[in-house]
């Protein structure tokens, strides 16, 4: 099983090809994709597959697993969706930026 990790926007351009999380808000949703604002603020495109792919987006805050294409753009394989709630995105940015510092590779 491949390891997924949480990435925020800055970060996006490491995994080109591989299969990450990405924690935001949505921003909106047009045709088959949707702008997320990423825990750090920069925004990232998420290409959707099938029109039942926005309901899945169509939240306040959502986690999306899926592919990175490029720096700022992320094919989507699936959504884990949080709703309307008051979601701490400087946290989790925060707990991104821990797990990808090597002095935390033990843990994370």
């Amino acid at each position: 099983m491949e390891n997924t990790p949480r990435v925020n926007s800055a970060r996006l351009g490491d995994y080109v090809g591989r299969t990450v999380r990405l924690v935001g808000e949505v921003k909106r949703v047009k045709d088959l994709s949707a702008i997320v604002q990423a825990t750090d603020m920069g925004q990232v495109e998420v290409k959707l597959t099938t029109k039942g792919d926005i309901e899945s987006v169509e939240s306040s805050f959502i986690e999306v697993i899926g592919t990175v294409e490029d720096a700022n753009v992320m094919k989507l394989h699936g959504c884990i969706n949080f709703g309307q709630c008051d979601l701490d995105l400087d946290l989790i940015n925060f707990c991104i930026n821990l797990s990808h510092d090597p002095k935390f590779a033990k843990i994370f």
